[in-house]
């Protein structure tokens, strides 16, 4: 059996550099509450008024974790105080 070579790479600098860099693309202006509220609001918008059959089929996907449930009211959406520090 042939002995293994610990082979080890630090990858922290790279990691800062990448974040700089995606940051420095997202600009001044980005606002990632305010990201996550609209695509919230989406969510919300896509799911409001299921007829029936519609809202049985999205609770079986909801029991099922195929789908998360937020499009219901109260659900850690943004517009719930405290749903970035759970």
């Amino acid at each position: 059996m042939p002995d293994f070579v610990s082979f080890d790479i630090d990858l922290t600098a790279h990691e800062g550099a990448r974040l700089a860099a995606v940051l420095d693309s997202l600009g001044p202006h980005w606002d990632p509450i305010e990201v996550y509220a609209g695509e919230a609001e989406a969510h919300r918008m896509l799911y409001s008024h299921l007829d029936a059959d519609q809202r049985s089929s999205y609770d079986v996907l909801v029991a099922h974790k195929v789908l998360p449930d937020a499009a219901l009211p109260n659900t850690g959406l943004p517009d719930t105080p405290g749903w970035w520090t759970s």
